[in-house]
């Protein structure tokens, strides 16, 4: 392997004063811990002062049309009072908003809210109108008649059960959000965006990973690039900058064909990221070279296509068998690799976008509800402003599909939530206009909705397409393969897990169970139809569930059936006779042994293994022996034919006849 020379660089790390833009802080623990956006606040030198502790803290729970429910810091009519004060001050605030909910029928009390020396502001918060609306989180506005000054206090007087802080967002003069007063690494939504010399990080393209491709490092992985923790903005539309993680974009042209070098300039000499796999592994390194003519070919070249709103698909323009780059979750630790197909983990790029300055701008990130089976649904974006003297107006080109929660925003910039709600299944688009003054953006909204697939049509699927089943039943759990079927076929779930917490997402199921809402990636992994989940899905356990019937010919039709097959025979270690066939077998499942020529039933999932069908065996159970017919005739006595005769010799059992002898089995001696 060529060897790179590690170079230690000092990071810079500049303080960055915002002129405009909104802080939101969301809070973690009852002394008022919090953080801000993806980034943990420290209590010293930023964050909150606990002035009185809180009663108890709920993360709380998304529902299905994307509203958020009882997540907040508690306090209780014994904790009334509690509260905390800023680490910083801030300037020219001018307004506050606070998201709280309640107990579901209960919850009394004032919230209150002073900036430096002012008198402070209240919000009274009242008991539910009606049974279950208090646990739904809202938002509460203090508006400030002139812009106040200073750290920032808050307190909660509560007088019946409970009320929950969730969340605080200040809109001030000296702290936010904004993109246009700091650099920043904003997704790349669209493949014109890049450019020669971009700084770009590769992402992970899906929500709750929260990780980023870090630097080629031998004590880390010799062959591959390891994960590092990255810091996501709430709708992944920027990533913290980390100098662990960032590679500069050169473009260049292959036989006519835009390409792209990855170049590691910031920690190595002349290194490039390469896919150095050659015709059997899934590498991903940093050599000193683009170009191996003798085994890799253009290993340093890349085509990268943005599909999806944001998926990037890098795909190396070498010789290797394995060219794509992916996240995988299920190695420990988890990397950063190249693969055959897009069978792991997508991945997304980031680049840098330097600060505006004074351009007034508005940006908000693209409203992709990706593919789905909801019929209704929401999501909330930033929208970020900058040197604006008017507020924002919002539009829907069409507004057929989608709605908005506001038809304005502030002038700095705030959240919109973006609605839909759609029976029919198809692809459906449409235009956010933003508009303040003479300053104008536009910001595509997508969604494909379809519907839950049996798996007769899931498993006709091009490889790569995501998939929604409906209910299937497991037959058969192994590790982490996961046989499942419904009444049109069968397939196997690979159940690669979840790469943040590194459970699996069907460690708890057993033969029979019933799952529902499995949705993932199709693939066709070399004849064996399989999806590998990428989220949690719903389990109900169930009752014993029994294999089909096996016909005459097993074949690739087959695959992933739970089989029973009568008079079966296991012939060896890796064959079986089943009516008059052969068929390859293997002990997949690791069973203690087998019984082999002996008539038997067994049970078996039908695979595909090298182009050959491949039965793994379940479970035998061996028929009883049948005595051979022509020991049974010798050994009746008629006066015609006498009573033949038994010996033992040397341990064997032996019938003596006038047509010859005879062992127990019948063969004839």
């Amino acid at each position: 392997m060529k060897k790179i020379y590690f170079i230690l660089l000092a990071a810079l790390v500049a303080a960055v004063r915002l002129s405009a833009g909104v802080t939101t802080y969301t809070f973690t623990s009852v002394k008022w811990a919090s953080k801000v956006d993806a980034t943990v606040c420290d209590g010293t030198t930023d964050g909150w002062v606990c002035n009185k502790e809180a009663s108890e803290y709920n993360a709380g729970r998304i529902y299905a049309d994307g509203s958020l429910n009882s997540a907040g810091v508690g306090v209780k009519t014994s904790t009334s009072g509690a509260g905390a004060t800023s680490v910083l001050p801030f300037n020219e605030v001018r307004r506050v908003t606070v998201n709280f909910c309640q107990n579901s029928s209960k919850g009394r009390g004032t919230i209150y809210l002073q900036v430096g020396d002012n008198a402070p502001q209240s919000i009274s918060v009242a008991k539910p109108a009606t049974s279950g609306a208090g646990t739904l989180n809202r938002d509460s506005v203090i508006q400030f008649a002139m812009p106040q000054s200073g750290r920032i206090k808050f307190w909660v007087d509560c007088t019946e059960n409970g009320i929950y802080i969730n969340t605080i967002s200040i809109r001030s003069a000296s702290g936010g959000s904004s993109v246009f007063t700091m650099d920043t690494y904003q997704l790349v939504t669209d493949i014109n965006q890049l450019q020669d010399s971009d700084q770009v990080i590769i992402g992970v393209y899906k929500d709750g990973v929260d990780y980023v491709m870090g630097y080629y490092d031998e004590w880390e992985s010799v062959n591959n690039i390891h994960a590092i923790h990255g810091r996501y903005s709430a709708d992944r539309s920027q990533v913290e900058h980390d100098e662990r993680a960032i590679y500069t974009l050169r473009v260049a042209e292959l036989n006519g064909q835009t390409a792209y070098i990855f170049q590691d300039e910031l920690r190595y000499e002349e290194a490039y990221l390469v896919a150095s796999g050659g015709k059997t592994k899934n590498r991903l390194a940093l050599w000193n070279d683009v170009v191996d003519e003798g085994t890799y070919g253009n290993y340093g070249l890349w085509d990268i296509q943005i599909v999806n709103g944001g998926e990037a698909v890098i795909t190396n323009m070498g010789n290797s068998l394995a060219k794509i780059i992916q996240y995988n979750a299920s190695n420990s630790p988890t990397l950063f690799a190249c693969y055959k197909d897009r069978s792991q983990t997508p991945v997304c790029l980031y680049r840098r976008v330097p600060a505006m300055g004074d351009i007034a701008a508005i940006v908000a990130p693209m409203v992709n509800f990706g593919t789905t089976i909801a019929t209704t649904g929401s999501r909330t974006i930033q929208v970020n402003a900058n040197k604006l003297t008017e507020d924002i107006s919002a539009s829907l080109v069409k507004g057929e599909v989608f709605s908005l929660s506001a038809a304005s925003i502030d002038r700095d910039g705030d959240n919109l939530t973006v609605r839909y709600d759609i029976s029919a299944a198809g692809h459906y688009t449409d235009t956010l206009v933003l508009r303040s003054g003479d300053t104008e953006s536009r910001v595509a909204v997508l969604l494909n909705r379809i519907n839950p697939m049996p798996v007769s049509e899931a498993v006709r699927q091009e490889d790569h397409t995501v998939v929604y089943l409906t209910d299937v039943v497991v037959t058969k759990k192994y590790d982490n393969y996961i046989y499942v079927r419904d009444n049109t076929g069968s397939m196997l779930l690979f159940d690669r897990g979840n790469g943040e917490t590194g459970k699996r997402y069907g460690a708890d199921v057993k033969a029979g169970d019933q799952l529902s809402g499995v949705t993932g990636r199709y693939i066709n992994y070399f004849g064996v139809p399989e999806i590998s989940p990428t989220e949690q899905f719903k389990i109900s356990h169930g009752t014993e569930v029994l294999p089909e019937e096996a016909g005459a010919v097993i074949d690739s039709a087959d695959v992933c059936r739970y089989m029973v097959l009568d008079t079966a025979v296991i012939t060896g270690k890796t064959t079986l006779t089943y009516k008059g066939r052969e068929y390859a077998m293997t002990n997949k499942f690791n069973l203690p042994t087998f019984v082999e020529n002996r008539s038997s039933q067994l049970t078996a999932i039908v695979s595909y293994d090298w182009d050959v069908v491949t039965l793994y065996i379940v479970s035998q159970e061996v028929y009883p022996e049948q005595p051979d017919p022509h020991i049974e005739d010798a050994l009746n006595y008629t006066e015609s034919a006498p009573r033949a005769h038994v010996v033992m010799r040397d341990g064997v059992l032996y019938v003596l006849t006038d047509q010859g002898e005879f062992t127990l089995t019948g063969a004839s001696r």
